[in-house]
């Protein structure tokens, strides 16, 4: 009873401690954020300089030992029939030390003040419906054009690169960024492809970020034209950046950064698609006008991509989107999964600014 006592104790302690830290954050920002941004990327960059020299994902592997441990000490528990309980204590203890080192080293980027839109100078507002219409417009005839310059395969989609190839020349648009902006850094992480690749797919994930081993983990069981932005979006939370939103506009950002065609081609071929969505909600003609306008080569890989992921549509993804959703609203994301989308003001945002508007 005595060891129970003390693994709940334990557990107390650390989640009561992360709960602090969260408290900080919120009534104390000015203070905490003007060094935890700075010192999560310097933590995330010493990590994943470790980490990338490994070919393989270590927190996939280290999940799976993980779980493989939990259920051999289960199983031995049951088997004595005693302990039942301080094992459980144990695993919330573990659980507890978890979510305190996540809240320390990177979580509480979920609470920062400061917004990527404030470290870029971009002004977010409500936007019109011909300012989305334009933007869209934009990105459209971006995506029609980097299209036309891909290599083609039979089918008439885009020519298959390899994974690591492109995790590659994912690196030097972060670089860009790093010597433009302050509060972003040049990328370190390596992106790795998962091994439960598919297993992820029915789940509806095309990514995972995770802080514990700085590692950008990213189903490559999609389309080539897809995976270079989330590999930039893996890559753009070891800046520090937690909301998706943001993310997946910095993964624009530095994706048509990065000097190669393929990659700038899927962060345009996103921006389009968030965009065309965006305008569909407000103006269903004025979306279906513009999504006519695909040329042959951007209507392939988009046909190609609609046949691709209605295949792992279904209650697994419906679930896995429930448990994303309540994760993103716990970290107070009120939009939760819907945040996504939300880059779109981001995307409009930038077309103006570019534009002089």
């Amino acid at each position: 009873m005595l060891k129970t006592a003390s693994r709940l104790i334990g557990s107390a302690i650390l989640l009561v401690l992360s709960g602090l830290m969260v408290a900080f954050a919120h009534y104390a920002p000015d203070s905490l954020f003007a060094w935890y941004h700075g010192l999560s990327q310097s933590i995330l960059s010493k990590v994943g300089r470790v980490t990338a020299l490994l070919p393989f994902s270590l927190a996939e592997v280290l999940l799976y030992l993980l779980i493989l441990w939990v259920i051999y000490d289960l199983v031995g528990v049951l088997r004595r029939r005693i302990g039942l309980l301080s094992w459980l204590a144990g695993l919330l203890e573990g659980a507890s030390l978890l979510v305190f080192v996540f809240m320390a080293v990177w979580g509480l980027n979920y609470f920062d003040p400061t917004t990527t839109a404030d470290r870029l100078g971009l002004e977010i507002r409500p936007y019109s419906t011909d300012e989305l219409r334009a933007a869209t417009e934009y990105y459209l005839a971006q995506a029609n054009d980097y299209a036309q310059r891909m290599e083609r395969d039979d089918s008439g989609t885009t020519a298959n690169v390899s994974f690591h190839a492109l995790a590659e020349r994912t690196a030097t648009g972060f670089d860009s960024l790093a010597e433009e902006y302050d509060g972003f850094v040049p990328s370190v992480q390596t992106p790795k492809p998962v091994l439960a690749s598919a297993a992820m797919s029915y789940s509806g994930i095309s990514g995972i970020f995770l802080c514990l081993t700085a590692e950008a983990n990213v189903n490559d069981d999609g389309p080539v034209w897809t995976l270079p932005f989330t590999m930039c979006h893996e890559r753009a939370h070891a800046q520090g950046i937690a909301p998706e939103n943001e993310c997946n506009f910095v993964g624009f950002l530095a994706a048509i950064r990065s000097g190669d065609d393929l990659v700038a081609y899927s962060g345009y071929y996103h921006a389009l698609i968030y965009c065309y969505n965006a305008l569909y909600s407000q103006n269903r003609d004025a979306a279906s006008d513009i999504w006519s306008q695909r040329n042959a080569a951007l209507a392939a890989d988009l046909n190609a991509s609609i046949e691709h992921y209605r295949q792992f549509e279904g209650k697994v993804q419906q679930a896995a989107e429930k448990v994303n959703d309540t994760y993103l609203k716990t970290m107070e994301q009120s939009s939760g999964v819907k945040s996504y989308g939300e880059v779109a003001d981001y995307l409009i945002a930038w077309y103006l600014a570019e534009q002089g508007g």
